[in-house]
């Protein structure tokens, strides 16, 4: 077989770990953990590692080796992976990545998918107080440093749109290089053609209806709690009340780190009630209400991350995959999405499609249209953007219609991009002011008539 290798993607609790050890069995294959959670030491319940006896003896790389007051950045994973996968491919066998973590599946497939200087990711770098206090400031005077120092950047996003414009301007604090030339040299033909890192690459998107998955999920931490969830959340609490365990956030917020977790961020208010009340009501309460918030994000996560996998991972195979057809390389990459949303049709539905598909495409470099695997293949692996615009950011434009400012109170009437202003022109709406417009041309000299004014002050609907 070639040097290749193969992911496996999906929403928490859909099966990954499981179809995982299924090739790893078939196709002499060694599994890497891709998940930013399951490489903390111990800790398996609240980070859904596979027990040891469902591992099957099968090698499993990166996992439960970080102790809980570390981090780990995707910088380090993307360098531990390589190396280990190269060591798996000299034994001539192959490295099957498995984890919900998206972004280190992304960053270990492709050379140049996330920003890095000084060899940090741009998006885990260090806290520093100076740009922290720019980045913090009021909304437009961040956009207003945006404008000055990337103001390409700054003309696509609007200036309320906080958590882009701070990420852009964020880029440029850290690196000295605007987010836009960062984007430009990632989009350069000589980049897109080498970007992809192995030549035969293969990812399983696991993919299950989410109303079912929601009742799966929720049966899975209702299990947790009944295999111990609630000891290891004791036990990281005692540890950072002892001292042995630094938090790294200091503030209260548990945005790195296993501080991060599903499952333990959730019961915070309820640790603290164990801790400090005597009232055993209001205790259950606060752990019920923890439960529901447990279950809750875990549903939002899931969806976070089909978005990420359609909108991110989904459009770079295929961006990378047109692009290799066009230069006429030799690397190829495809994605298929298998349907786990029936655990009674698993083994012919995910794991019979995922070694026949797996073996052909290691050995000979093709395999089925990916659209043609199963239903919702076709439905949600058809491109979402158009493949001919790598997102060139001279069409990154922002429209104003003065017809419908003008129709609004003169508050500016804005569109991002060339596709939502071209959607805003056939608009049922745009085309009600524009006859607005006109009869007021034709008749009042273009000006708002006084029977009009008096008809917006009094809440009056202003089409004709």
């Amino acid at each position: 077989m070639q040097k290749g290798i193969i992911a496996i993607v999906g929403t928490t609790g859909v099966g990954k770990s499981d179809l995982g050890v299924q090739l790893a069995k078939t196709l002499q294959g060694e599994i890497i953990n891709g998940d930013s959670m399951q490489v903390y030491k111990g800790l398996d319940i609240i980070t859904n590692k596979i027990p040891l006896n469902e591992q099957e003896t099968i090698p499993h790389h990166l996992m439960d080796f970080l102790e809980p007051h570390q981090e780990y950045r995707v910088t380090d994973f993307t360098k531990d992976a390589l190396q280990i996968i190269d060591d798996i491919h000299n034994r001539q066998r192959i490295p099957i990545i498995v984890g919900g973590t998206n972004y280190y599946i992304q960053s270990l497939l492709w050379k140049n998918s996330l920003i890095e200087g000084d060899s940090l990711n741009i998006y885990e770098k260090e806290s520093n107080i100076e740009n922290d206090e720019i980045l913090n400031a009021e909304p437009k005077i961040v956009y207003e440093r945006l404008q000055k120092v990337d103001p390409v950047m700054a003309s696509k996003w609007h200036w309320n749109d906080t958590r882009r414009v701070r990420r852009s301007l964020q880029v440029y604090l850290e690196t000295g290089k605007p987010h836009s030339e960062w984007i430009k040299e990632q989009n350069l033909p000589e980049e897109k053609a080498s970007s992809l890192r192995f030549p035969r690459t293969c990812i399983f998107w696991l993919y299950s209806d989410l109303e079912v998955l929601d009742h799966r999920l929720d049966a899975r931490i209702n299990k947790m709690i009944e295999g111990g969830l609630f000891e290891e959340i004791n036990y990281l609490r005692n540890n950072v009340r002892t001292g042995e365990v630094k938090t790294p956030f200091g503030d209260g917020g548990f945005t790195r780190g296993i501080w991060q977790v599903i499952g333990y961020k959730e019961f915070d208010q309820y640790l603290a009630a164990v801790e400090e009340s005597n009232d055993a009501s209001y205790i259950n309460e606060l752990k019920q209400h923890g439960i529901e918030s447990m279950k809750a994000a875990t549903h939002r996560y899931a969806r976070t991350q089909v978005r990420w996998i359609r909108n991110k991972l989904l459009y770079k195979c295929q961006q990378d995959s047109l692009v290799n057809i066009l230069n006429e390389n030799s690397s190829d990459i495809r994605m298929y999405l298998l349907d786990a949303t029936s655990l009674e049709t698993w083994n012919q539905e995910v794991r019979d499609k995922a070694i026949a598909i797996a073996k052909e495409f290691l050995e000979n470099g093709t395999g089925p249209d990916p659209s043609s695997v199963n239903s919702r293949a076709k439905e949600l692996l058809r491109p979402k953007k158009n493949m001919d615009d790598f997102e060139i950011l001279d069409k990154w434009t922002k429209y104003q219609c003065d017809i419908c400012t003008m129709f609004n109170d003169n508050i500016p009437r804005i569109i991002n991009g060339e596709s939502g202003w071209n959607q805003h022109l056939k608009s049922k709406k745009h085309k009600s002011n524009l006859k607005l417009k006109k009869q007021f041309d034709e008749n009042y000299d273009g000006q708002f008539p006084p029977w009009f004014k008096k008809k917006k002050d009094a809440g009056s609907k202003t089409n004709v």
